[in-house]
């Protein structure tokens, strides 16, 4: 994929920068697409194009300098794009394979910060240590692979990859134990418990997806 129509583009409240386009992924199909969640609670599935019309930028990453008009400007083909921000969305467009290009901002990989997206006890305290305990997870705050909890690290020797980590964090939202909150949505009452951060390089598993809301990517729209 060569993009030749961009602009520069500045996040709010981030000194990151990177370019808005617009593509048409009905007819580009030159580049690869890595997809990293699986999406909750699905986007209407009714095909209508002005809805889509009104969707706001998706947010992608691409292995490339900071500036990425200096490779754009000089014509380098773009092979990836890693969706940082509107799975649902894309579900969407895919679904129904809309003949419409999009409005896309593209960052680097570098420029990308990944950090835990926060979910809230859907229990009471005693109950969430409990089922904790009764799956092997104790205190400890030597492991790689944890679930923070008032500053409190669980882990369970037997997970040994961030994998299976967050297939443990699948079962915890499957079985109503937590609930996904935006991490500027938490209130002071919630009680959060927050996940190992997933690596950028550890999206590109090929045929996993992580649980719905696993990350809270920054920058963002």
């Amino acid at each position: 994929m060569i993009i030749n129509n961009f602009e520069k583009y500045n996040f709010k409240n981030s000194e990151v920068s990177g370019i808005i386009t617009s593509i048409n992924f009905s007819s580009e199909k030159d580049v690869e697409i890595i997809l990293h969640e699986e999406t909750q609670d699905k986007f209407e599935q009714v095909r209508d194009l002005e809805t889509v019309k009104s969707f706001p930028p998706l947010v992608f990453s691409t292995v490339a300098d900071r500036d990425l008009t200096n490779i754009l400007n000089g014509s380098k083909e773009i092979k990836k794009l890693t969706l940082l921000d509107g799975h649902h969305r894309f579900e969407h467009l895919n679904l129904y394979n809309y003949d419409y290009s999009i409005p896309v901002v593209l960052i680097s990989n570098q420029d990308v910060t990944v950090q835990s997206y926060n979910s809230k006890i859907n229990v009471d305290k005693k109950t969430f240590i409990d089922h904790l305990f009764a799956s092997n997870f104790k205190p400890s705050s030597f492991s790689k692979y944890f679930i923070e909890i008032e500053d409190c690290k669980y882990s369970n020797i037997k997970i040994e990859s961030i994998y299976e980590l967050y297939d443990f964090k699948r079962k915890l939202i499957n079985h109503d134990f937590i609930i996904p909150i935006p991490n500027d949505m938490v209130n002071v009452d919630d009680l959060i418990i927050n996940f190992t951060p997933i690596q950028l390089v550890e999206f590109y598993k090929e045929n996993y997806l992580f649980p719905p809301k696993s990350t809270w990517i920054s920058p963002r729209i």
